[in-house]
């Protein structure tokens, strides 16, 4: 296959294909079978506190008081092991691994998602692929907020709800796991068949709201 730039057109094609990891069919999701819900319901929804945006790549992406702690070499580490600190995994881990450039994408991979056959299938699309540069403002997404469907202290799965420049809303069923003392991204088997993005029409009523500025 012939190397493709693609600086600012990354999240046009992951909404195209209906994907969430850069490359072919991963771009920015991950789901997986979430854990029991062993927490009191109120835990779920709590939202994050000490919130701040910071972009990365052309994208406004929250870091608060459960994570990440520090962000090195593109790659954002060290979240709380709470429901907060696993949705804000979830969200900031899709992103970052979507949109990372070419330098950087092998450190974010290492550092944020689990290993396994779906992540090295992953690096072999995003080998195809060449990020040079930030998302362009009028195709970068704008979370909305998130909603956490089961967890437990090894694994959650979150649904992050999201906004485009058309106006268009998107919802990505996203799982992250405990691995190596913090939460990783884990992405989607590569025979899965199940949806892990679907457009929307409205929001639920019960997300944990968490807008990113406009």
């Amino acid at each position: 296959m012939t190397r493709r730039d693609c600086p600012s057109g990354a999240l046009r094609r992951y909404r195209a294909r209906g994907s969430a990891a850069v490359g072919v069919a991963l771009l920015m999701a991950a789901v997986g079978c979430g854990g029991g819900d062993d927490r009191d319901r109120s835990d779920l929804s709590a939202a994050p506190t000490g919130v701040r945006w910071q972009a990365y790549q052309g994208v406004s992406l929250p870091h608060a008081d459960q994570g990440p702690k520090q962000t090195v070499d593109g790659a954002a580490t060290g979240f709380e092991r709470s429901p907060v600190g696993a949705a804000l995994a979830a969200i900031i881990h899709q992103v970052r691994l979507s949109v990372a450039v070419d330098g950087q994408w092998g450190k974010v991979a290492a550092q944020e998602v689990v290993p396994d056959r779906a992540k090295d299938e992953w690096a072999v699309s995003r080998l195809q692929l060449s990020i040079t540069g930030p998302v362009a403002p009028e195709y970068a997404p704008r979370l909305l907020g998130y909603k956490i469907t089961a967890y437990t202290d090894d694994r959650s799965a979150v649904d992050v709800y999201t906004e485009y420049s058309d106006k268009s809303r998107a919802v990505n069923h996203t799982t992250v796991e405990w691995f190596g003392k913090d939460w990783r991204l884990r992405l989607p088997d590569p025979e899965s068949t199940a949806r892990h993005v679907e457009a929307i029409d409205v929001l639920p009523t019960d997300i944990v709201t968490l807008e990113a500025p406009k």
